[in-house]
């Protein structure tokens, strides 16, 4: 029979991905050839502050389930 999983380890799993996404929306960003609109923009700046926040509070949940375990 398999281990359950720990939540620590899907954590650190979100973390790992969303942490790739921030990557690919950085690189974005500093492509000259977007042409975006201003709505665009902004839509593209709301999606990155969300990003980071999510990358924020998922790293403070695994150091807290590491401090749990």
């Amino acid at each position: 029979m398999k281990k359950p999983i720990k939540r620590v380890t899907l954590l650190q799993d979100v973390l790992s991905d969303f942490l790739e996404v921030e990557g690919i929306l950085s690189n974005l960003q500093i492509v000259e050839a977007l042409h975006l609109t201003a709505k665009q923009m902004q839509l593209y700046k709301e999606i990155v502050a969300r990003v980071n926040e999510l990358v924020r509070d998922l790293t403070n949940d695994v150091a807290q389930e590491h401090g749990a375990a």
